[in-house]
């Protein structure tokens, strides 16, 4: 606004002005007797060269290159173009020379101000920035350069200058002058050039803007993004420094608050900024649903065997920080409709809690209230580190045998210490499951409830913490008491509210629970009614129906009496592609489709679907649209609306 009413002013003043022509006829005073603003015509415009700073910013240098190809091909003149090691007898000066009538103009100029002034047989433009030069070269190009007579037209006297007023005498911070500040940007997710701009221009001073490490001796305006509660953001002195915080979707409404009321609302023109003036605010709580609300709805959709909640487990890899909502979004591209739940890992498959900052668990957190706000189920799952690190020759974390010594009594000794405090397995353990919580607490601040499932698959031998390791395989009482130890430290340790427990094991035809015959049956490791809420099985299938072999679902879900659930699928052995034009061919959405109605045709129900990622999902097996079209399946608005009828 402040540069149109300048260009506006310009236009009026011109409109008014009698013009001079000639090098020698310009007149010496800003306006005539007639109180017209004069202007001081240039004719000879191939004596002059346009001049910039021997050290000037990629900006000034541009600017002026910009100013010296305006003049030539508007006017014809051949005006050249150099640095101020130089010297000529007629110059343009643009920006900070070293030329004294540029010193003089540039005196007491803020960061929005410039001058356009003739000085001799210099002509000068500078600005108090490089915003500020920007825009007194567009006003040069549009208004000074006159094409029909070939000439170039400069205010005559004191020239033109804009001035604004400036909204501090004096701005401090904890008693250290703003002018000593630096723009230190630790999340690459806020405008940071256009948030710049605008708090120079409001401090009337040049923040540089500086990245790498922040040092004890300087100050900062520091931007992170690291806020946990998706609606929060805040403002406030700390340790000598401006921070300036958000989450991934609040950090935009942070620096629109800081440059449009927080600092503009401080109401004087000398100010000294202390942790009195913090601030916190909100954008707004999204509405979700509760822990009660979504046993519920699991208890509706298993109740009704004709219908299925689907979605897939977020990708994995690659990991970054938003690959919650880029899967959804997949997801949506390929089916043509939103996922009513979506699987997460918290370890090495999925999210690395323990390898990613703040600043990813806020774009997390974010994407994930985003999806449960609009009905969207979450369910998560952890491959945990091995906490022993015998990983036996692989890259997974997750893999491997809990210690080193392969017998029985060593393993039941190793998982005897995970529990128990102070061991170095328990130690080791427990700091991912702290980091666990930390997140869980995160999304109950934000009124996220989940499904979580721990120790997956634990029947069988292929995780550090299944029964099976190597040729041993455990009584089921140790996984049954990792289950009460994890539950207990969650529940009753750290007080989280937010979680249905959900047992999950693989299939498994084995419901004679034969050590001989491998992975055990989905009973064997049952932690108690008192201990879940709702079971599941993880079933990859060849084609053959594998978790109605000996009814081992069924024998599950009968015997807890709980809403069970496909918690995890996918297709195995000669029914999986590397190419997603073989495998529409060898197993579809549709061929799992009429899996399913198979399964309910004979008496099975499933609360809700989940596929795994990439070659597994649901958007890589095919004809997805299709899928997601037929009655059966449900999306997030349909869970939505099951979410609605019980209010």
């Amino acid at each position: 606004m402040k540069k149109f009413l300048s260009i506006f002013v310009i236009l009026i003043l011109l409109a008014a002005v009698l013009i001079s022509c000639g090098e020698g006829n310009g007149s010496s005073d800003n306006k005539g007797n007639d109180g017209a603003i004069r202007l001081y015509a240039i004719d000879n415009l191939s004596d002059y060269v346009v001049v910039r700073g021997e050290n000037s910013s990629e900006a000034e240098t541009k600017l002026a290159t910009s100013l010296r190809n305006a003049i030539n091909e508007t006017t014809g003149a051949n005006v050249g173009i150099k640095t101020d090691y130089y010297n000529s007898k007629y110059e343009i000066l643009v920006g900070n020379t070293k030329r004294q009538q540029s010193i003089d103009a540039a005196t007491g100029l803020g960061y929005n101000d410039y001058t356009i002034k003739k000085d001799g047989n210099k002509v000068v433009v500078v600005g108090g920035s490089d915003k500020a030069l920007s825009e007194a070269v567009e006003l040069f190009m549009s208004q000074f350069i006159d094409a029909e007579r070939k000439v170039v037209k400069i205010p005559s006297g004191n020239g033109f200058t804009q001035k604004t007023e400036k909204l501090f005498e004096k701005l401090t911070v904890d008693g250290v002058d703003i002018s000593e500040f630096k723009l230190f940007d630790k999340t690459l997710q806020s405008n940071t050039d256009v948030f710049h701009r605008d708090i120079c221009s409001l401090f009337s001073s040049e923040i540089e803007i500086t990245s790498g490490e922040m040092h004890a001796d300087k100050h900062y305006i520091v931007i992170e993004a690291t806020e946990l509660i998706a609606d929060k953001y805040s403002i406030k002195i700390e340790d000598g420094n401006i921070v300036i915080n958000g989450s991934s979707h609040s950090i935009e409404a942070a620096l629109d608050a800081f440059k449009n009321n927080f600092i503009p609302s401080l109401g004087a023109k000398t100010y000294d900024l202390t942790s009195a003036d913090n601030f916190e605010g909100s954008t707004g709580k999204k509405k979700t649903y509760t822990k009660d609300q979504l046993m519920s709805v699991l208890e509706k959709v298993y109740a009704d065997p004709d219908h299925i909640i689907i979605g897939e487990q977020v990708c994995g890899n690659p990991k970054g920080a938003h690959n919650i909502a880029e899967s959804i979004e997949l997801f949506k591209a390929e089916t043509g409709q939103m996922p009513g739940i979506m699987g997460i890992d918290l370890a090495c498959y999925g999210l690395d809690l323990p390898g990613t900052d703040d600043a990813t668990w806020s774009a997390y957190i974010c994407d994930i209230v985003d999806f449960v706000a609009e009905g969207g189920i979450i369910t998560a799952s952890a491959h945990w580190a091995n906490p022993s690190g015998n990983l036996n020759e692989t890259y997974d974390t997750c893999r491997g045998y809990l210690g080193y010594e392969n017998s029985l009594a060593a393993y039941e000794k190793a998982f005897t210490d995970l529990i128990t405090e102070g061991t170095e397995y328990n130690t080791e353990f427990k700091k991912e499951l702290e980091t666990n919580a930390r997140f869980f607490k995160a999304l109950e601040g934000n009124g996220v409830s989940i499904i979580w499932r721990p120790l997956h698959e634990a029947n069988g031998n292929w995780f550090w913490f299944c029964v099976g390791q190597q040729n041993n395989y455990l009584d089921a009482k140790y996984i049954v008491d990792l289950w009460h130890y994890i539950y207990d430290y969650f529940e009753n340790e750290c007080g989280l509210s937010n979680l249905i427990w959900c047992y999950g094991p693989n299939w498994s035809e084995n419901i004679e629970n034969d050590p001989q015959k491998g992975t055990m049956s989905p009973t064997y490791l049952y932690p108690g009614d008192e201990y879940c809420d709702m079971v599941g099985v993880d079933w990859y299938t060849d084609g053959n129906l594998e978790i109605a072999k000996k009814d081992n679902y069924l024998l599950l879900a009968e015997m807890s009496g709980k809403p069970a659930a496909i918690t995890e699928f996918g297709t195995s052995g000669s029914i999986t592609t590397e190419d997603p034009k073989e495998q529409i061919e060898v197993y579809n959405a549709m061929t799992l489709y009429y899996d399913l109605f198979d399964l309910i045709e004979d008496g099975y129900s499933f609360t809700y679907l989940i596929t795994w990622y990439n070659r597994y999902g649901i958007t890589y097996l095919g004809l997805g649209d299709e899928f997601m079209e037929t009655e059966m399946t449900l999306n997030q608005s349909e869970v939505k609306a099951l979410f609605d009828s019980l209010k």
